[in-house]
């Protein structure tokens, strides 16, 4: 009774797109659920794409696997306005998206309630709620512990709030304001060697945009950030990197020696020296196993250690970010978005890897937990000299973490240097890369 009047849009965008299927032709099919008529359904399809940002000539006959994690998120949201429904639930629509992106949504959201939508928004993205929101809840282990006006609730200096609301707001205004010294590597763990790409590229018309050549070096204990609006190539230069997409040209190379480029072609060493945290960490996990052996799991195959120890070193790891004993006994799907990618992170971390790349890795996080693993991150690379690659649209990330960015535009690496020089012009070729598109 409800198809066609209510619509949902996961956290995880994956769930609902049909990976066999190409992206018009399920958009128009779900559109049959509120529109009559083969022209009406196109018609409806289009503008779903349209308003969320979509170019409908270049993603029309594209299956999901060929698009960016911020495209998946985007078809998600299009797969939810392609009815007309009158209530729309959003879950986290933000992740994944380029600020450019972010507050173009923004705008859709508040435009669709403005018309008469009911919109219930589920996020930790404070500046779209502030753009999008008249009233807000705060949860707190699943009960309501504030609620009131947008500008209210969220206002930095109004009246007193509860400490949950307070803890947020504090943690959103560090983030912002100054950036938060990252913890320094200790004398040995700047070794000469590392993880590097010499004229990487990826072009084939099944894979997500990354032209190349591209050439970068990621020494010991170094802390890079990859960034660039959603669609220019950074997932797909960070599976070539893990061995899971396979380059048209080019090497990975570990201290100086080439590594296979499939992953099922390297040996244990070497799956274990390059680590990759997904963006959509859910489908990374198996669904009826403990989460905690999972992650024990990576120690114990990857290094050799023991089932116990293996066990105790992840719950260790996990306890530094924030997730605790019960938690970690679950199974996935009992899980957060938020929690499930802090899992992954630790996964990874325990192999020790040369080369840790996070894609996204704050994107499912609210402002006080997203602190409190920005902290904890850099000290956690020391032990093993592990090298950084953080995949963020997050600017105040970037500058809590990486000491050097590099910025993708259409597959391309068309910026490296320091991080503050990077992102002095960042934002403008964001917005300047995205009108032309």
């Amino acid at each position: 009774m409800r198809a066609g009047r209510a619509a949902h849009l996961p956290q995880h965008p994956e769930s609902v797109l049909d990976p066999v299927r190409r992206v018009e032709g399920v958009l128009k099919e779900v559109a049959a659920l509120g529109h009559e008529g083969r022209a009406a359904r196109r018609a409806a399809a289009s503008r779903a794409l349209a308003a969320a940002g979509l170019d409908r000539s270049l993603v029309r006959r594209r299956f999901p696997h060929q698009l960016s994690g911020g495209q998946q998120q985007r078809l998600a949201l299009a797969s939810a306005l392609a009815t007309g429904a009158g209530l729309l639930v959003l879950d986290e629509p933000t992740s994944g998206l380029d600020p450019v992106l972010a507050r173009a949504l923004a705008r859709t959201v508040r435009s669709l309630a403005d018309d008469g939508a009911g919109v219930l928004l589920l996020s930790h993205d404070l500046p779209t709620v502030r753009r999008t929101a008249d009233r807000v809840v705060v949860l707190q282990h699943g009960r309501v512990v504030e609620s009131g006006p947008a500008g209210e609730i969220l206002a930095p200096d109004g009246p007193e709030r509860h400490r949950a609301t307070r803890t947020l707001l504090a943690a959103e205004h560090r983030a912002t304001s100054s950036r938060v010294p990252a913890a320094a590597n200790t004398p040995d763990s700047r070794q000469s060697g590392g993880v590097e790409t010499r004229d990487i590229a990826v072009r084939r018309r099944s894979a997500a945009p990354l032209a190349g050549p591209v050439s970068l070096r990621f020494p010991s204990g170094s802390r890079t950030a990859l960034l660039g609006p959603s669609g220019s190539g950074k997932t797909t230069f960070a599976r070539v990197l893990a061995g899971l997409t396979p380059p048209t040209s080019g090497q990975v190379r570990l201290d100086g020696k080439p590594l296979p480029a499939r992953i099922d072609r390297r040996g244990t060493a070497q799956r274990r020296a390059v680590q990759y945290v997904h963006q959509s960490s859910a489908d990374s996990f198996e669904r009826h196993r403990p989460v905690l052996r999972q992650l024990a799991d990576t120690a114990r195959l990857l290094r050799g250690v023991d089932g116990e120890e293996a066990t105790e070193e992840a719950r260790n790891l996990a306890a530094s970010l924030g997730l605790e004993s019960d938690d970690l006994s679950r199974t996935p799907e009992r899980l957060s978005g938020g929690q499930l990618q802090r899992c992954a992170l630790v996964r990874a971390l325990t192999a020790r890897p040369a080369l840790l790349v996070c894609d996204e890795v704050t994107s499912a996080l609210d402002t006080a937990t997203r602190e409190l693993v920005l902290d904890a991150l850099p000290r956690l690379l020391v032990p093993a000299g592990t090298a950084l690659l953080l995949i963020s649209h997050d600017v105040p990330a970037v500058r809590w973490v990486a000491e050097e960015a590099v910025e993708f535009r259409a597959g391309r690496c068309v910026r490296h240097g320091p991080t503050e020089e990077v992102l002095g012009s960042y934002g403008e070729g964001v917005a300047t890369a995205r009108t032309m598109r």
